[in-house]
């Protein structure tokens, strides 16, 4: 699995997902946990499931001070947090916080991955 795949999924598709599920651009209150609506057919349900199902991952994700990935993926790919100002509010350095920031996007991808064979949707980080 490859972290610029993933990265590319933050900075480019994630925020067009939010405008076409919810209508507005993504903001932090749009990262919430939300129902998958398997019965939904067709692009738009399915877009707005992939969306659902990446704000479900996101609240999965571990969120301590040895492993602070939801806070990392919150702060640098949905408010677009400076990678310095994200390692003060976590309190590592900035080298350490790129490692955790690779580490907080594997662990992002294996989580969706898990949640989409739950949910039986195609798409999938490979």
């Amino acid at each position: 699995m490859n972290t610029k795949q993933i990265k590319y999924f933050f900075k480019s598709d994630y925020p067009k997902l939010s405008l076409l599920a919810t209508g507005r651009c993504l903001s932090e209150s749009s990262v919430k946990p939300v129902n998958i609506i398997t019965a939904k057919k067709g692009s738009y349900g399915y877009y707005q499931n992939v969306f659902n199902l990446t704000n479900i991952t996101i609240a999965k994700l571990e969120n301590t001070a040895v492993h602070p990935y939801r806070t990392i993926i919150i702060e640098r790919y949905v408010k677009h947090t400076k990678l310095k100002d994200v390692a003060l509010l976590i309190g590592y350095s900035s080298n350490t916080t790129r490692i955790k920031t690779n580490e907080a996007l594997l662990c992002f991808a294996n989580e969706y991955n898990k949640q989409a064979d739950k949910y039986n949707l195609e798409f999938k980080f490979q």
